[in-house]
């Protein structure tokens, strides 16, 4: 597996290679671990170090990167039948470019951001998708713009990402003993868990919960993430006079967030770019209903949930105000088929023989 992160990040690029190094081994199959990072001292792992920032526009901290990947990916790509390529860096394209002098296929996995900035002209990008025995999308929005942008591709498929079981149904009195830690009886529980960076847009978020109050001074938005907008965004916060209608949770732990979307009554995802929302997912398998702006993988579930899933305009307060509070007045939690579909195509079993199938096709060449 080489993946620019590993946990504890959060990064997708991060959970998804050590969940299925997990499901692997499981099964019974060996996997090693090429990353980004200073030595963790985690089992099977080689860690290539980030260099200078303040240097990197002289492309000497890449150079050196690059370097460090050929000597550390080598022993692993010789010792591997097969390497599992996660998003494109420095690192990642090295590591394939190495997987064909040594005759190992690889499969490649776009997460979202190599594919939507992608110009046409970056040749090496294109070689990079070119030579991987299969790519796989994160979702059905990105092969489109993969085949829009006319990648040259083998082979290629869309494997949406595990929900971890932590992320299930509730019992009415598990919930409620989770809600009370939280809100009042009669209050109603609005989550968003993103990083906060412009693309996640909580600004809106924070604009339309100011109209919320106005018509349901009980409710409670709980914000949980970190990131570089964070002061703006308690700035906001505190001019719409949202003080104690809003919390900002900071970073918090897998099992945490899993507690916040089964007490929920409504998640809340007002990005202006997604590819597929895992966290979107992890609160539908706990049977919390989603409000998403109309990004593109917003739009892509509730294209596969229906209408437990309600899709508004971004950048648009009033609208997002107004699906929230037609959710509040109306409150429930998902159908039962919901349920059927995460269990049947989101689990991490099925996702890992998913993947499983993959390489074997891509070994059997």
């Amino acid at each position: 597996m080489v993946t620019p992160h590993l946990p504890p990040h959060q990064a997708a690029n991060a959970l998804l290679p050590h969940q299925l190094g997990q499901a692997l081994a499981e099964r019974g199959h060996t996997t090693r671990f090429l990353t980004f990072g200073a030595d963790g001292g985690r089992p099977g792992t080689a860690y290539v170090r980030r260099r200078a920032g303040r240097l990197r526009p002289t492309r000497l901290p890449q150079l050196l990167e690059a370097a460090e990947t050929w000597w550390k990916a080598r022993p692993l790509v010789r010792a591997s039948e097969l390497a599992h390529i996660h998003s494109s860096t420095w690192m990642n394209q090295v590591a394939a470019r190495l997987c064909l002098r040594h005759r190992r296929p690889y499969v490649l996995t776009h997460y979202g951001t190599e594919i939507w900035h992608h110009d046409r002209r970056d040749e090496r990008f294109r070689r990079f998708n070119r030579d991987a025995a299969h790519v796989a999308f994160y979702s059905r929005a990105l092969l489109d713009r993969a085949r829009e942008l006319e990648l040259p591709l083998r082979q290629a498929s869309v494997v949406y990402p595990p929900v971890g079981d932590a992320f299930a149904l509730r019992s009415p009195a598990a919930r409620d003993l989770l809600r009370a830690r939280l809100l009042p009886p009669e209050g109603a529980l609005l989550v968003n868990v993103k990083r906060l960076h412009p693309l996640a847009d909580q600004a809106t978020l924070l604009d339309a919960m100011h109209r919320v109050r106005l018509r349901r001074p009980d409710a409670l938005l709980l914000i949980a993430g970190a990131g570089e907008a964070e002061a703006g965004l308690k700035a906001r916060a505190a001019r719409l006079g949202l003080d104690g209608s809003v919390r900002f949770l900071g970073l918090v732990a897998n099992e945490q967030v899993a507690e916040l979307l089964a007490a929920a009554d409504l998640f809340v995802l007002s990005s202006l770019l997604e590819a597929t929302p895992t966290v979107a997912l992890e609160a539908l398998a706990s049977g919390t209903p989603v409000v998403s702006t109309d990004n593109p993988g917003g739009k892509e579930l509730a294209g596969v949930f229906g209408d437990d899933v309600t899709v508004v305009p971004m950048r648009d307060p009033a609208a997002l105000a107004g699906a929230i509070l037609a959710s509040l007045a109306a409150p429930r939690r998902t159908r039962p088929a919901t349920a059927g579909l995460i269990a049947s195509r989101f689990r991490l079993a099925s996702v890992a023989e998913r993947y499983l199938q993959l390489y074997r096709e891509a070994l059997q060449g």
